[in-house]
């Protein structure tokens, strides 16, 4: 009779011993206090003590050269140079610096950053000594956070990064690289605009808008159309998420609403409309942002709005949700109508501008009342009307002036 062929005792037993271990090793590398992930604690602290060991002996040399004129306030240096002067590891140049005397850990890796926080270290961008005056803190990807406002978590540089101030009112940052902060006069518009025929004649007097662009790389515009005022806001303009967008209104009077929203010396900011320039830039900000048609991902058109604003004659993904065709709708009552974070920049209602064309004003973006619109009225388009002029689908925009000095 033919004997059964089965697994030995031993065969058996290593396969149990095997498995053990392995089990053994994935639970050590997941366990928060495991031997490597410690050994690498260690050797972290060690070096960043090292560093603060060399940093504190070149301060008291500093200071013993000259008493009267050392400030601590002085003492910077970018990784680079912490690599050659007090022989920091290459492997921390772009992740630790110093700011006025003091280590900081400007990584992004979570488990560095609890430990810099055990040393009691700095973490995170420092802000430069000439912006801390108005300026909170910088997130990890270096936009600036002005003092009295939050940043929304989750938001980021590239996907628009929100703030948010004391009365929930937001705003989304808008990054401006260097010689970007110009009009585009290749978009569509019912005239011939150039330079020469268009101006900024209102902007805050005294202010100039590319002075917060120069210094901090970008601005902030509103994440909603201007809304009405309610009970937090002191009778005046809100930028918030529900409320009712506020129409009916010249542009002169928008001027006097944009600019009365943040006054006074305690401000970090200044309020105001939207300029040409900024709107231009907001323009090619959202121009890489993709919506799903059909299940299929593409990039936006700043030529035909339809896909993601809310025209009469918007097509998918745009008129879908639950809405009137041919009405206003509240702040934010559509994601479909949001492009990197900021909503209703193409469509809904006609946002007065700064911009001048001879004694009329500007206003862009397009507005639901228009049967054939969102392939012609587009985000990016240009008309113009007298600063009296007002009807229920005209409205405003804030852009936030960052003080600089």
């Amino acid at each position: 009779m033919k004997q059964k062929k089965g697994i030995s005792l031993i065969v058996l037993i290593v396969t149990i011993i095997v498995i053990i271990i392995l089990a053994a090793i994935i639970i050590i590398a997941l366990t928060k206090n495991n031997p490597i992930e410690s050994a690498k604690e260690a050797a972290f602290k060690e070096d960043v003590r090292a560093i603060q060991d060399k940093l504190s002996m070149y301060i008291l040399d500093e200071y013993d050269k000259n008493p009267k004129k050392f400030k601590k306030e002085n003492i910077n240096f970018t990784g680079a140079e912490l690599v050659t002067r007090f022989e920091m590891p290459e492997k921390y140049q772009s992740k630790i610096q110093v700011s006025e005397g003091n280590v900081i850990y400007t990584g992004k890796e979570e488990n560095e950053k609890e430990w810099s926080k055990d040393l009691n270290i700095g973490v995170g961008i420092p802000v430069p000594a000439n912006w801390k005056k108005y300026i909170a803190e910088i997130t990890d990807d270096g936009v600036p956070i002005p003092k009295g406002f939050t940043h929304v978590a989750g938001t980021t540089k590239d996907t628009g990064l929100v703030i948010e101030d004391s009365n929930h009112n937001q705003f989304v940052w808008v990054p401006v690289a260097e010689n970007e902060y110009e009009k585009d006069f290749t978009f569509p518009s019912t005239y011939k605009a150039s330079s020469s025929n268009t101006s900024d004649p209102e902007i805050l007097s005294g202010l100039d808008e590319t002075a917060d662009v120069n210094k901090y790389g970008g601005f902030y515009i509103g994440r909603y159309e201007a809304t009405v005022a309610d009970e937090t806001s002191n009778g005046k303009v809100t930028c918030k998420k529900g409320n009712t967008v506020w129409t009916d209104i010249s542009q002169t009077d928008s001027v006097a609403q944009a600019e009365s929203m943040y006054t006074g010396d305690e401000s970090s900011v200044k309020s105001g409309l939207v300029t040409g320039k900024a709107w231009d830039r907001t323009c090619h900000f959202i121009s890489d942002y993709k919506i799903k048609v059909g299940g299929v991902e593409e990039t936006i058109s700043l030529t035909d709005s339809r896909k993601y604003g809310n025209y009469g004659d918007a097509v998918p993904p745009a008129n879908t949700g639950t809405y009137t065709q041919y009405q206003k709708q509240a702040a934010g009552a559509n994601d479909n109508w949001k492009t990197k974070n900021i909503y209703d920049l193409a469509g809904n209602v006609w946002e007065w501008t700064y911009e001048g064309y001879g004694s009329r004003r500007i206003y862009r973006g397009g507005s639901y009342g228009h049967g054939i619109a969102g392939n012609y009225y587009t985000v990016s388009f240009r008309d113009y009307e007298r600063v009296s002029a007002s009807s229920s689908s005209m409205g405003f925009r804030i852009r936030l002036y960052i003080k600089t000095n």
